[in-house]
């Protein structure tokens, strides 16, 4: 699986219940608590709704909220991303699953470290982006952690050094 895809379905997991979008409400949702634009955009889950669980049921109340306030590109995107992940086969969605609640557990600065390296990654020009993943790929498991044991040793001394004083000693 490309390293890109599963952080892009972390990233967007973690926003979604960052923003309170994917609840853990036990509390049902009703078919008539939706409002009519929610109603129309969950129209084909109309018949099994009462069937889903009430965490099913308040996930995609909140998704269909959500999906009313996006503008046109956010639409595609989200239906790109959504896509993307009916392509992925169970064991790639339990791998990302594992990963999503690995990063949820992560302190606050890490996580916040982990956005800023996606980000840079995708600054990156395509060619760039795909050589790091055919590199990363190419890696076997122990390379893979000696890489990320040296990249938290060399974060670490860049973290403990003290703020540069502008120019005077």
């Amino acid at each position: 699986m490309k390293i890109t895809r599963t952080i892009r379905v972390m990233l967007l997991l973690a926003a979604l219940c960052a923003a309170g979008f994917v609840a853990a409400a036990d509390d049902p949702v009703s078919w008539g608590q939706l409002s009519e634009q929610q109603q129309k955009v969950l129209e084909r889950f109309q018949g099994r709704w009462e069937n889903l669980t009430p965490t099913q049921q308040q996930r995609f109340a909140n998704g269909s909220a959500r999906w009313l306030t996006m503008d046109p590109e956010q639409k595609a995107q989200a239906q790109n991303r959504f896509r993307r992940w009916s392509e992925f086969n169970p064991e790639q969605k339990k791998q990302l699953r594992t990963q999503f609640g690995r990063y949820q557990q992560m302190p606050p600065e890490q996580q916040a470290r982990v956005r800023r390296n996606f980000r840079r990654f995708q600054d990156l020009p395509p060619e760039r982006r795909r050589q790091l993943r055919d590199r990363w790929q190419e890696m076997t498991p122990e390379q893979r952690q000696s890489f990320r044991d040296q990249r938290t040793i060399r974060q670490k001394k860049n973290h403990d050094k003290p703020p540069p004083r502008n120019g005077r000693d």
